[in-house]
């Protein structure tokens, strides 16, 4: 749990599980278990194809994956040859997708046979910036867009005869780029280091005590930090066996965490309200789950599923900085900052506050390369992160006069929803490209579920018309479902700043005004989220 500096690189660590628990069970994927052994066999074997077609140290692989061993040996080969994995959000297209590609400079991408559409909609500038594509399940059958210069497809990479492939790396080399949302401009790639995600992941096996007995299941997408850097990788480094699922069911959570003798298991705030909106089952407690990470303190969940909800707090940038060790709790905290973390609570000029007053908190690493390296190509931005020389996390807490931290809500301009972070610039520069609107704001408003739902108020330009409706059609062409509204506002006029910027304040202050359109209550369902389901 408190893994030296210079023993923080994947490779070795790999090695040493294939040598000592070669036969144990690592990790499950649709009924199908891979060992320690095998998973070591497959990762070296595929980073020989990367190495061959030329991936080398400080490259970056872009993977726009679904959930599948292929993501995780992709991520384990591209860290035994240092270069950097970036993991792509599922459902992004057009911009969305060309931004992350662009700004990545990636030089080949992983890609699922089911998502290769997606990449026809970036434009073929972007596309032949990209040196290959390895698809997931072959090329046979796929309608592969031109400009990358070479497809094959992903078992192709394999070539299990040959030199290890491995490059000594250490806790300075890069293991991901992770984009986290704009606020108010574009995503920012997270660059973090192999240090970084190792701390993270430690802070998190003492936050669950987890062991090599331990089974963690995760519903959770692996493009996201939760499923792999807290998932993944903590059940690698104590030889836990992890299973991994396509994705949540609330309909059949329990049924499949009985069923896989999970004693662990991921969550993310919305996930519980979600399963006490299920009937009462004969899977409630049949399960051998002992704790649920990452959500609020729920005693009547608790009660209901025989199960404790553990809380903790961390961000892309910084990992996991705040928790309470197992089995320790006091309710309604995320708890206290891990012994590698300082952390303070400060007012608007970085003053610091006193115990019980609300303001930003902002962290510091007290050992090297155990947070980000910044942001990438975003020198500005890194700097006003890191001001005063402390890392700003854009979000409200306090502290109580035993050392307990509670968050108290976002300071940022952002949506979480579903988990992730959502950035209201990405949504208003796409709905701000229809020739029927003038200006938009997008906002968070309260969830019924919990976490956020997306509002969109916007002004229509001079003697245009445009219904919710006819918006949500040309919006699901352009969006991925999550960043579609469920609210849509036609104003006359937003407020301003007298520097002329909208000020969202009021509007979030005003609430939902009368003409505001529901779309659940209309009875709307997206044609992406219908397709899904087919």
């Amino acid at each position: 749990y408190r893994l030296p500096l210079a023993e923080r690189a994947l490779g070795p660590m790999l090695a040493e599980r294939a040598k000592t628990e070669g036969d144990r069970p690592y990790l499950t994927f649709d009924g199908r278990t891979t060992t320690f052994r095998e998973a070591d066999r497959k990762v070296r074997a595929i980073a020989r194809g990367l190495s061959a077609l030329g991936v080398r140290r400080r490259d970056n692989v872009a993977m726009l994956v679904a959930n599948s061993p292929s993501f995780v040996w992709s991520w384990y080969a591209c860290a035994l040859l240092g270069a950097a994995m970036v993991p792509i959000n599922n459902t992004y297209v057009g911009e969305l997708l060309a931004y992350v590609l662009t700004n990545s400079g990636t030089r080949g991408l992983v890609i699922d046979r089911s998502l290769v559409a997606a990449l026809g909609t970036v434009g073929r500038e972007v596309r032949e910036r990209l040196e290959w594509v390895a698809v997931v399940d072959g090329t046979a059958g796929v309608a592969l867009p031109d400009g990358p210069r070479r497809y094959l497809g992903f078992d192709e990479l394999a070539i299990d005869i040959g030199p290890d492939p491995e490059v000594p790396c250490d806790h300075r080399d890069i293991q991901s780029i992770m984009y986290t949302s704009g606020t108010t401009g574009p995503s920012k790639g997270v660059v973090m280091p192999n240090g970084h995600f190792f701390a993270s992941a430690m802070v998190f096996l003492r936050a669950l005590a987890l062991t090599r007995e331990d089974v963690l299941y995760t519903p959770l997408p692996l493009f996201h930090g939760l499923a792999s850097r807290l998932g993944v990788l903590p059940a690698l480094m104590v030889s836990a066996h992890v299973v991994v699922a396509p994705k949540f069911s609330a309909s059949h959570f329990w049924e499949d965490v009985t069923r896989c003798g999970a004693t662990v298991a991921h969550t993310i705030f919305s996930i519980p309200p979600m399963l006490k909106a299920q009937p009462p089952s004969e899977w409630d407690q049949a399960h051998k789950l002992r704790a649920m990470y990452n959500s609020n303190y729920d005693p009547e969940f608790e009660a209901r599923f025989n199960v404790r909800v553990v809380e903790a707090y961390g961000l892309t940038e910084t990992g996991l900085t705040i928790y309470t060790e197992w089995p320790d709790r006091r309710a309604r905290s995320c708890g206290r900052v891990d012994a590698d973390w300082e952390a303070a609570i400060v007012g608007d000029d970085d003053s610091p506050l006193a115990v019980g007053e609300t303001g930003e908190l902002v962290v510091r690493p007290k050992r090297p390369y155990i947070m980000m390296e910044g942001y990438l190509g975003k020198p500005a931005e890194t700097l006003a992160a890191l001001r005063n020389l402390w890392f700003h996390t854009g979000d409200y807490a306090y502290r109580d006069a035993d050392g307990y931290y509670y968050f108290s809500g976002r300071k940022k301009e952002r949506i979480r929803r579903r988990g992730e972070n959502i950035s209201a610039w990405e949504i208003e520069k796409v709905v701000n490209a229809h020739p029927a609107v003038a200006e938009s704001a997008a906002l968070a408003h309260p969830s019924p579920v919990g976490e956020d739902d997306v509002r969109l108020v916007l002004v229509l330009a001079p003697d245009a018309t445009l219904s919710p409706e006819e918006l949500m059609q040309w919006l699901e062409d352009r969006l991925p479902p999550l960043m579609i509204p469920r609210y849509i506002e036609i104003v006359a006029a937003m407020p301003y700043t007298p520097s002329k910027k909208v000020e969202k304040f009021k509007l979030i202050a005003d609430g939902l005004g009368p003409t505001a359109w529901d779309r659940e209550q209309a009875g709307y369902r997206l044609r992406q989220v219908q397709r899904k389901k087919g």
